[in-house]
């Protein structure tokens, strides 16, 4: 644990992009601006990707872990249901001291992220915000986990206070490395118990990094868009293809971005009309 903090220790920003949509591209370059326009010094990016070509326009600001097919299947595991990869990502990409913040290509830096720098590296562990308690979710996916939970007899007991939280920012101190062995190990043994919940990254990162102590919400700081992915992404390549027609350098970019930051709301919920839609396609195909 970090007992203080050092601001010559830099913090480490690290996103995942890779396959065939052209979006998820799109939203980790808007990503980075973010952090350029509000990270605060010493800071490094670094993209994990397929496609190092789609990130020229950083030149040496960002750092480029290569991911191959190869190297992606070893990371998700024999059993790929949630991201496991993540996990393995933050372990390839562990910085030797000060901190590192993994963030989904889906999310924007919102303001300053001095204050949150700050409590991470007197050593407060994040993650982007607490979705719901274990015990007392109504959905029927969630009832179910907690079902398995409570059969599985894990090595990290499960508790009604537990809860789930999540994972779009995940950040600790470097002295934490530990916390993600872990999370990687509680990954695999729910693996071996046969639990498969969409979320079982969230799940076991949730649950190891809670029994620290120094959880913490990092929503203040961030939008995580995941629930409004079509807005965000028709404002980010509006943003993106002006910032290239007119050859901004990503510095002017970032200022025009810390001026006028994106203001959507990160979700928007389907309308009546849209989730009968959705439900007679699916009776359609069935």
């Amino acid at each position: 644990m970090a007992t203080g903090s050092d601001p010559a220790k830099p913090t480490r920003y690290v996103t995942l992009a890779y396959g065939e949509s052209p979006s998820v591209y799109r939203q980790s370059l808007m990503l980075l601006v973010s952090l350029v326009a509000h990270a605060c010094e010493p800071y490094e990016l670094t993209v994990a990707t397929d496609r190092p070509e789609c990130y020229v326009w950083f030149g040496t600001r960002v750092e480029i872990e290569y991911l191959d097919r190869q190297r992606l299947d070893a990371w998700r595991g024999s059993e790929p249901f949630s991201m496991r990869q993540k996990l393995e990502l933050l372990r390839a990409v562990w910085p030797a001291d000060g901190a590192v913040a993994l963030i989904d290509a889906d999310v924007l830096v919102m303001r300053d992220l001095t204050p949150f720098v700050r409590e991470l590296h007197e050593g407060a562990i994040f993650m982007h915000k607490k979705e719901y308690v274990l015990s007392e979710s109504r959905r029927t996916g969630n009832r179910r986990l907690w079902t398995e939970l409570g059969a599985a007899a894990l090595s990290v007991g499960v508790t009604a206070d537990d809860a789930m939280w999540n994972s779009g920012v995940i950040a600790l101190p470097a002295s934490d490395r530990a916390a993600v062995e872990e999370a990687l190990a509680l990954y695999d043994e729910c693996a071996t118990a046969g639990i498969r919940h969409f979320a079982t990254e969230q799940l076991v990162e949730s649950l190891v990094f809670a029994r620290t102590g120094r959880l913490r919400p990092a929503e203040e700081r961030f939008a995580h868009y995941w629930g409004n992915k079509v807005g965000y992404d028709a404002e980010i390549a509006r943003r993106l293809a002006d910032a290239f027609i007119e050859g901004m350098s990503v510095k002017e970019a970032a200022d025009g971005y810390r001026a006028h930051p994106i203001q959507l709301p990160v979700e928007v919920r389907p309308t009546p009309s849209k989730k009968l839609r959705r439900w007679l396609t699916r009776q359609g195909s069935s």
